[in-house]
């Protein structure tokens, strides 16, 4: 049995809260004292947050032995746990976390194995795992496609050597070809023209790019920035918004790329977004040194342009299942 209100939600003998913006400040002090490398893309604030404004599922979280788990609850009913918990806790904490609640999300889903999962984690949270004894007995990792990618940020501000030959040969060429390309911040009054690129964006990029963002988390993300602690550049040709990319510095003390639109037709402009951003974040606090932006998708296209920023971590990612 289910019951719903406005902030607190009852799933059978357990009482879960429902994300709320003002939640961040509370990730934010989990994150920061969590002993494994938070640092899984899809694990940030901004991304949890805006996922649970889709009507596809609600976004939950509870404290289970002092660490705070979040849950995703679908549409369909199912319960599932969205990344590892944070908070303080060694490998035999974490586990053990992890086993009570995806024992209830396993009770909960009427037995069902495969819908009672982690939905994510990545090689690094994996290996802290594994330093427990009770991890093999009671779940198992299975491989998802793509890798998740990891950017040094001095490397992208820098741009040296023959490694980076292609990015600044792209990124001078459109710096010549569009001569009248300035970078700005984003302001609330850019909200309309910004949607709007988003629309031409998800219009023109065809289906390979179909799986990365969906409306609601876009437009929410950008209407809640200030809120999420989030930093949006604009990049303008003449006036004309052609760009935005988007991210923070994370609690963790690394950062994250997350949004990315941009009209085609104008090579190089992808590359220059990038590497605008890893400047600004430079800006924003010098000693940060990575900057993940996500999985790559696996082989194909994605994969070949992120491999042109040299990440130096490559990060492979599993659901985790019970045995």
């Amino acid at each position: 049995m289910s019951v719903f209100s406005s902030n607190n939600i009852q799933l059978g003998s357990w009482s879960f809260n429902e994300i709320k913006l003002e939640d961040i400040r509370m990730y934010d002090e989990f994150i920061k004292n969590t002993a494994y490398p938070a640092n899984l893309w899809s694990s940030n604030f901004a991304y949890l947050w805006a996922s649970g404004q889709s009507s596809s599922k609600k976004i939950l979280w509870k404290i289970i032995d002092g660490m705070l788990v979040t849950f995703a609850y679908s549409r369909k009913g199912t319960l599932y746990l969205m990344c590892l918990p944070f908070g303080k806790g060694k490998p035999e904490d974490v586990v053990n976390v992890l086993m009570k609640c995806l024992m209830y999300c396993y009770k909960w889903n009427n037995h069902d194995k495969s819908k009672s999962v982690v939905r994510m984690v990545n090689s690094m949270q994996l290996e802290f795992l594994k330093k427990s004894a009770l991890y093999n007995e009671h779940f198992k990792a299975v491989p998802l496609v793509g890798l998740e990618k990891h950017f040094s940020v001095k490397k992208l501000v820098a741009l040296e050597g023959k490694e980076f030959r292609s990015v600044r040969k792209k990124i001078n060429r459109f710096r010549n070809l569009y001569r009248n390309i300035t970078v700005r911040e984003y302001r609330p009054d850019d909200f309309e023209k910004v949607i709007q690129l988003g629309e031409h964006w998800r219009n023109t990029s065809g289906k390979k790019y179909s799986r990365i963002f969906d409306k609601v988390y876009f437009r929410e993300i950008i209407k809640h920035y200030k809120e999420l602690n989030h930093i949006i550049l604009l990049v303008e040709d003449g006036g004309k918004i052609i760009g935005l990319v988007s991210g923070s510095e994370l609690p963790t003390g690394q950062s994250w790329g997350c949004l990315s639109k941009f009209m085609y037709g104008y090579d190089g402009l992808s590359e220059f977004l990038i590497v605008e951003f890893a400047r600004k974040i430079n800006k924003v606090n010098p000693r940060i040194e990575y900057m993940n932006t996500g999985s790559d998708l696996g082989p194909g296209g994605l994969r070949a342009f992120k491999d042109k920023f040299r990440p130096v971590l490559n990060l492979k990612r599993y659901e985790i299942q019970l045995r």
